[in-house]
């Protein structure tokens, strides 16, 4: 019996593997690399934020209790990204000096433990309020970590940060009761090269 030789059709099966393999590779590498988009100034999804540095202070409403958690959010998650972060003892609250996150305690409505909206909006985010609602966070056994995670959570929405991208870090929306690992009261890569690409 004769059979036909199989150089052409082997060649052709072996075009058509490595064809499938870079067009999955070229797949692969777009979704790591895309970017999340930019929140606007009327939500609370990250406003494209000013220039370097990033500076905060604490409104009146919050206590020397909180202080420490969104401090921690600010130097330990934030500040080891691109972003220079300054504190001010006092909140700017107008002019080309103001005070770029303006931290606030307050009860906020629904089940929302934190919130931040651009208080002062023109090409950019001049200013943001970031709010965080003490006793709703405080209903486990890990209140610090509890609050420092939703403390980076919205702080990162004030460097223009919005959800998407990855669930490993404190950008995740994790509920009432978030994990307790380190890496979600930091910011992972994807949103490291965020503020790399902004804020250098």
């Amino acid at each position: 019996m004769r059979t036909r030789p199989q150089t052409h059709r082997g060649t052709f099966v072996r075009l058509v593997v490595l064809l499938a393999l870079g067009v999955l590779a070229m797949l692969t590498l777009g979704l790591t690399a895309s970017a999340d988009p930019w929140g606007t100034n009327t939500t609370d999804t990250g406003a494209h934020p000013d220039s370097d540095p990033h500076t905060y202070c604490y409104s009146s409403s919050v206590g020397s209790d909180a202080q420490p958690n969104m401090s921690d959010a600010e130097w330990d998650a934030m500040d080891p990204t691109a972003v220079n972060v300054d504190y001010n003892s006092t909140c700017d609250l107008s002019g080309s000096t103001e005070t770029d996150v303006v931290w606030r305690e307050d009860d906020l409505a629904g089940s929302k433990m934190g919130e931040t909206y651009c208080e002062d909006f023109d090409t950019h985010c001049d200013q943001f309020y970031a709010t965080l609602d003490l006793p709703r966070i405080a209903v486990g056994s890990e209140d610090e970590i509890d609050e420092t995670i939703v403390a980076c959570h919205e702080l990162g929405h004030t460097g223009g940060l919005t959800h998407g991208g990855t669930s490993t870090d404190c950008m995740a929306d994790r509920g009432e009761t978030p994990p307790t690992a380190l890496q979600y009261r930091r910011y992972g890569n994807h949103h490291k090269d965020h503020f790399t690409d902004w804020f250098n």
